[in-house]
């Protein structure tokens, strides 16, 4: 007689392996497309034998575009003496791809990269009243550092202030905007910003970036960037200037703002940058460059150096080399 087990283990069988077939069948229908480019490499990519080793032809690979950039490893890692750096490539789809990093992670005082924090909140919790005229405060002007020229009770706009703090890195300019809320008020809308960005591993106790308390990571700071670049074309559009002849409300000329970035006029395709500098800190300088080859942002980090601009331009000159687009 037969046994019902006898049976059954032929259609088990049967079934799984038309599982299976199910499961092939609908990966082929919908990633398809994906498997084809793979193999286009692949097929496309030619080798030769020489001595031995495999030499890859690299200009015959037809890599997929969504595969960019990619590595090549005949240039040699690049180091350097800053404490940290990262150099980041992305998109508007918000796709992102680390081209470099060097302890990303590492919670470091970042000086007047501050003041990138600083001018969100202001942009986010003024109401977007920026000819508002405030009067700048003695506490303002006795804030250090000379940048900013500005003397007690004289009125200047919000924008007045925001492009002296940008433009210059005035402290003075910092304090005053922060004024306008209050100073400890404004400290507290920089740290709620931060836990809303995501920014867990940053800190702000002043809005100028004085303290070493101030501190954060080359990571959070590109996704600070980030936030930057997609909602406040402002800010790009003060930083991105070498210099900037300074109205008062009054239509007087204040003064001609000399941009601290040195690396603007010098660098091509530059967006905009911050820099910073004190002696825990060390130089410090941010810099977003417009990326030509698929019109995508290169974000530049460097904390923590004593050649920030050498540095960075070295960086830059390693990303072009290194990789492929």
């Amino acid at each position: 007689m037969i046994s019902f087990k006898s049976l059954i283990r032929p259609i088990i069988y049967f079934l799984v392996l038309l599982t299976v077939f199910l499961i092939v069948w609908l990966l082929v229908i919908n990633y398809g497309e994906g498997f084809r480019e793979i193999f286009s490499a692949k097929t496309n990519l030619q080798a030769s034998l020489i001595g031995g080793e495999i030499l890859l032809s690299e200009k015959e690979v037809n890599i997929p575009q969504n595969l960019r950039p990619t590595r090549d490893w005949s240039v040699e890692d690049l180091r350097f003496g800053a404490k940290a750096a990262i150099c980041v490539e992305t998109n508007l789809l918000n796709n992102n791809k680390v081209l470099f990093k060097k302890n990303e992670n590492e919670q470091l005082p970042i000086a007047s990269l501050t003041k990138l924090m600083t001018v969100l909140v202001v942009l986010e919790n003024y109401d977007y009243d920026l000819d508002q005229v405030t009067v700048v405060s003695e506490a303002a002007v006795n804030q250090p550092g000379e940048q900013g020229l500005l003397t007690v009770n004289e009125n200047l706009s919000i924008k007045n202030l925001l492009y002296i703090m940008l433009i210059e890195s005035s402290n003075d300019a910092a304090y005053a905007l922060a004024e306008v809320k209050g100073v400890e008020k404004f400290v507290d809308l920089m740290n709620l910003k931060a836990m809303e960005l995501g920014l867990f591993s940053s800190n702000f106790v002043d809005v100028a970036g004085l303290s070493s308390d101030n501190y954060s990571t080359a990571e959070d700071l590109v996704r600070l960037t980030k936030y930057l670049l997609k909602n406040n074309p402002l800010v790009w559009e003060i930083l991105s200037l070498n210099d900037y002849r300074l109205l008062n409300p009054s239509g007087k000329l204040h003064h001609v703002l000399l941009n601290t970035n040195e690396l603007l006029g010098k660098v091509p395709d530059i967006i905009g940058g911050k820099t910073g500098s004190t002696l825990r800190a060390k130089g410090c300088l941010l810099l977003v460059l417009k990326n030509q080859n698929n019109q995508s942002d290169l974000i530049y980090v460097i904390l923590g150096s004593d050649e920030r601009f050498e540095e960075t331009q070295r960086l830059i000159n390693w990303i072009n080399q290194a990789y492929k687009w």
